[in-house]
């Protein structure tokens, strides 16, 4: 599978320019922008409950304008007209969504060879998805990726052969009978299973949707620690399940009202993952390098006959600093950083900001206003914090109109917490 998606990968750059929209890569580096702002808002050593949402400001719009498309009245020529419609009408555009629940607790503290740590038991929920629109050539690959769940490798041998040009519209079913009429093998009772006319091969004139979605559940030991006066950090051990579904669609899908439905094998996997920071202090300035999400073995596999994974498990890597000026009850915080995880480059993780804060009873009751940019958005968060609980929006406004042939919208988050 990694082989074909290898090879469907090269034959999309030939006919692609060298900026093309690839939904994955931006899921990520969407993701890790709002990851950073999680990390903006510290936890601490608490019992905690926080949950947080995002999403661009046109999402619900798209999902209502598909879901009146796929029910739409009228012959098959007219349903498929008006799912062409709607997908015409969002071109080069994406959205984006994202949900966080976290809870957790704290352990007792304890110090060991002169390190203090503050160690955590914590259970993190991340469930986001990012749909790109947009008028593309398609490939072979992009056949296989119709069907939700893992198809025979015969199968996919035979779809990488299709001419899509001579093929056109025509549907797959009829071309898989026509390839594997034994009806004892594996992909001729694959293909007898299809629903008729469900899967057509697109006739690349009108914009397609693809989708990623994914799913991280993480439980373990979240562990604060400092060294002396200037080294502080963390080490995280924890167990994590990851599930994640890349799905094309076509007009017809939609049409048929089949656009988006979970598979029925879930590619759930489990693994050991950690993260490390180091860090160091100097009166009010800090500094720190940390990895997140390292891998370090995997605990048990998917199911068989799931979809391979499309997101993968490359780290993500930061280097962050920041000083922090008091006077009385207000603050000053600027910051610089940069993260980094594969599918995109140092140039689009750099940012840089400035949190402005008034606090009085040890930060517990207070508000703050943070600005940030980066090499995309503006980022402007305000917080309230009232003794048990802290309320955050956050507003990420494009500085550019488009960028890599995607049409950017704004993107709001709320993030609410208890604590105590």
């Amino acid at each position: 599978m990694k082989s074909t998606r290898a090879l469907a990968l090269g034959s999309l750059l030939v006919f692609s320019s060298a900026h093309a929209y690839d939904v994955v890569e931006r899921y990520k580096i969407i993701d890790d922008k709002m990851k950073t702002e999680a990390m903006l808002r510290p936890i601490g050593h608490d019992f905690f409950f926080d949950v947080s949402a995002a999403m661009n400001k046109n999402l619900t719009e798209v999902i209502d304008d598909v879901s009146k498309a796929s029910k739409y009245q009228g012959d098959d020529n007219a349903k498929l007209a008006e799912a062409n419609r709607v997908l015409t009408k969002y071109d080069k555009t994406e959205q984006t969504v994202k949900i966080n629940l976290g809870l957790g607790f704290p352990l007792p503290s304890f110090s060991a060879w002169d390190v203090k740590f503050k160690p955590n038991f914590r259970a993190l929920v991340d469930v986001g998805a990012n749909i790109g629109i947009r008028n593309q050539k398609l490939t072979n690959q992009d056949l296989i990726d119709l069907f939700r769940d893992q198809v025979p490798a015969e199968l996919q041998s035979f779809i990488l052969t299709i001419d899509l040009v001579a093929n056109a519209n025509a549907d797959l079913k009829t071309l898989c009978l026509a390839k594997f009429p034994d009806t004892n093998s594996a992909p001729n009772i694959y293909c007898t299973s299809l629903e008729d006319g469900k899967y057509k091969i697109p006739d690349n004139t009108n914009p397609t949707m693809t989708l990623l979605a994914k799913a991280d559940a993480k439980v373990g030991f979240f562990n604060d620690y400092t060294y002396g006066e200037h080294f502080f950090g963390n080490f995280n051990l924890y167990g994590m399940g990851r599930a994640d579904l890349y799905q094309f669609v076509t007009g017809t899908q939609i049409a048929k009202g089949d656009s988006i439905d979970s598979p029925k094998k879930m590619n759930t996997e489990m693994t050991l993952q950690a993260d490390y920071r180091l860090g160091y202090r100097n009166t009010n300035y800090s500094i720190f390098g940390s990895v997140e999400e390292l891998k370090l073995t995997k605990l048990s596999d998917a199911k068989e006959g799931s979809k391979e994974h499309t997101y993968g498990y490359d780290p993500l890597m930061r280097l962050h600093a920041d000083a922090t000026f008091r006077a009385n009850a207000f603050s000053i915080q600027p910051f610089v950083g940069v993260h980094k995880r594969s599918g995109y480059g140092f140039g689009d993780g750099a940012y840089l900001g400035t949190m402005v804060g008034a606090y009085v009873w040890g930060d517990r009751m207070g508000l703050q206003l943070r600005g940030m940019v980066d090499k995309q958005y503006l980022t402007i968060s305000p917080r309230v914090k009232l003794w048990l609980m802290q309320l955050e929006y956050s507003l990420k406004k494009p500085l550019k109109a488009e960028v890599d042939d995607v049409k950017l919208t704004a993107i709001h988050s709320l993030d609410f917490r208890i604590f105590f």
